[in-house]
């Protein structure tokens, strides 16, 4: 009997102290960054038959588990990477609207201080200094649209580094993973293994910050697998995968994020990448390059109509006025916004033809050993025709795109170009005018188009146009829309036309019939003009120093719709710009209060369930104790016990 009192107090020693212990173990780790309490299971030892009844044999420990709840952790570790997510986009978004409220809102000051300078102008034409303050007004407006492309640029940059960083600490974060999981690999069961599970919830949380992730368990082993995104692997047992940054194709500024696996390079989706990695994706290829397109479109349409202005004009010198800004279809220019991928044969133009039919975004020409096809934002496609001289031509959005050499390619093989005819507007413009006697003023061909117009059309003065073509005109379409009449409104005869006929889609050329053999070039018609339309022309002398009616024509372009559709005028374009930002960050603000009560919610759950709570443990030290010093006391009197038996035999 003794025996079995001893045994019995021995148990109790054992499973006192294993709980003394893991208490301890919880007190120290309260402040552990993920670590969960640890729960002692104790349980009865088997009972032994003696006589006519079972006796207990003491106790023993059958497990050390954590207080863990998966669906419990899983719902915070999404919350983890919604709240991130939300947090990198707001900062981003705030940081792109002071952008806005300071650095490009000095742009459109300084095309509105250029209106106002023209204005003045107006005023007194022949004034060398008004001039000069009117080319500095211009050559500023080009400056800060220059600033304001790189300052936007920049921040572009910085989003691609941010990628790179936060790329190798997910790295780190996959190679650390796979070390627990190594060790995992090394427990024969889960005893043992519950720090080593902590560490790697820890880790699969911080790893939630960038991306998200979902863990798998693996049969027959305690590791686990850890796949990102929507289904791209980043730790499967003992191996992970790394992440790069690698360039775009055909863009190389656009930075894609590729799963590298041995020799194989895969890239990932950024839209489902979700974590910081997927707010700063979003950031910089939806609200960043929708702002340097719109820059873009503000400095064409600006530069673009006030060379326009200037080449209808006459200037002081009485010659025919020149471009006040560069070419916006400089040949340069026309290349740079084709982007070919590395190596490729192909020679492509893009030219701009309507800046009111602009829009914002990419288009996507895709070549193969036949056809060539250009696909639009929305995912329209049109097909370029081969025009006279072979050239594979298209006409879309306000845009001539022409492949002047195709691409050299094989059956099967295709080449995708990337079309982005307005991501440097705001960084190419300049100044091209220095001589302040060359700004235009006089006008020598004014276009009133009537009230009941329902097309979109406007008429130009052709080159050099002589004196004696001076008068009043009436332009008038017919009623279907395919031919014009020019009606002298002194002698209120027509004027014969060398051709009469007009095409929405290419506009017309209006030349006066001076004789059988003999014509002059006056107008062009631009395309889009509709039934019936008419317009009143005033057509003056070639040179009269002090017109004004050019520098009139130029201020009035500051509120005049003629960009987008004609729902926006060029100022108009920032306010667009700085209203979707505004828009987005109050959005991302809202998301982020949301998405932080989610995760402190999330957090709490976990805690509750998982947190050491201090007051407990002291109490489970107190009563392990007592319990230790009793199973003492069980051996002590056991041995009392056996001593006595001793002495009395």
């Amino acid at each position: 009997m003794a025996v079995d009192l001893m045994q019995i107090g021995v148990s109790g020693l054992r499973t006192s102290q294993k709980q003394l212990d893991v208490a301890s173990h919880n007190i120290t780790n309260v402040n552990t960054p993920g670590y969960s309490r640890q729960v002692v299971e104790q349980k009865a030892d088997n009972a032994h038959w003696n006589g006519n009844n079972y006796y207990g044999t003491g106790a023993y420990i059958d497990n050390v588990s954590r207080a863990y709840d998966q669906f419990a952790a899983r719902e915070l570790t999404l919350s983890t990477t919604q709240l991130e997510e939300a947090n990198v986009k707001q900062q981003h978004l705030a940081m792109l609207d002071d952008f806005t409220s300071k650095s490009a809102v000095n742009s459109v000051n300084s095309i509105n201080d250029f209106y106002h300078s023209v204005r003045s102008l107006a005023d007194n034409p022949s004034d060398l200094g008004s001039r000069q303050t009117v080319l500095e007004h211009a050559n500023q407006a080009a400056v800060n649209l220059n600033n304001a492309h790189e300052t936007l640029t920049n921040i572009r940059t910085d989003v691609n580094q941010q990628l790179g960083v936060s790329l190798e600490r997910v790295n780190a974060l996959g190679q650390e993973l796979a070390a627990v999981n190594t060790s995992l690999q090394q427990q024969s069961t889960s005893d043992g293994s519950n720090d080593l599970f902590d560490q790697q919830r820890t880790l699969i949380n911080e790893l939630a910050k960038y991306t998200q992730v979902t863990v798998l368990a693996d049969k027959g082993s305690l590791a686990n697998t850890v796949i990102i995104g929507s289904g791209d692997t980043l730790v499967s047992g003992v191996s992970a995968s790394q992440l790069q940054l690698v360039d775009g194709d055909p863009d190389v500024a656009n930075k894609q994020i590729a799963l590298i696996n041995g020799n194989n390079s895969k890239p990932i989706k950024s839209d489902t990448i979700g974590g910081s990695l997927g707010a700063m994706l979003t950031v910089r290829d939806d609200v960043i390059d929708k702002s340097l397109d719109q820059l873009g479109q503000m400095a064409i349409g600006f530069g673009s109509q006030m060379n326009d202005l200037q080449q209808q004009g006459v200037d002081l010198n009485g010659q025919q006025g020149q471009a006040l800004f560069n070419d916006i279809n400089s040949a340069k220019a026309m290349s740079q916004r084709a982007l070919q991928p590395f190596g490729s044969s192909s020679d492509i133009s893009v030219k701009i033809d309507d800046i009111n039919q602009l829009k914002l975004g990419d288009y996507q020409l895709v070549s193969d050993a036949s056809s060539h096809t250009l696909i639009d934002q929305q995912g329209n496609k049109t097909q370029l025709e081969a025009d006279a001289d072979g050239k594979f031509v298209a006409k879309v959005d306000g845009l001539e795109i022409t492949i002047n050499q195709p691409p050299t390619l094989t059956a099967g093989e295709t080449e995708t170009t990337i079309i982005q005819p307005l991501r440097r507007g705001a960084a190419d413009i300049s100044l091209a005018m220095t001589d302040p006697r060359g700004l235009a003023g006089h006008r020598q061909l004014t276009a009133v188009a009537a009230e009941s117009n329902t097309g979109s059309a406007t008429i130009t003065k052709a080159t050099a146009v002589p004196d004696n073509a001076a008068g009043r005109y009436q332009l008038q379409l017919n009623a279907a829309g395919d031919q014009v009449t020019v009606t002298d409104l002194k002698t209120n005869t027509n004027v014969e036309l060398v051709d009469n006929r007009y095409s929405a889609a290419d506009g017309a050329n209006i030349a006066f019939k001076t004789s059988a053999t003999t014509s002059m070039p006056v107008m062009t018609i631009s395309a889009n003009a509709a039934a019936n339309d008419s317009f009143e022309i005033e057509l003056g002398a070639q040179n009269a120093q002090g017109g004004n009616g050019n520098f009139l024509a130029m201020q009035q372009v500051q509120h005049q719709k003629t960009m987008a559709n004609g729902k926006s005028s060029v100022i108009d374009v920032f306010e667009g710009l700085a209203t979707d930002i505004g828009m987005l960050k109050k959005n991302a603000d809202k998301l982020t209060e949301v998405n932080q009560l989610d995760f402190d919610s999330a957090s709490e759950r976990v805690s509750n369930l998982s947190g050491v709570n201090l007051d407990e443990e002291a109490a489970n030290l107190m009563k392990f104790q007592q319990s230790y010093m009793a199973s003492s006391r069980i051996m002590s009197v056991a041995k009392e016990t056996f001593d006595t038996l001793m002495r009395a035999v």
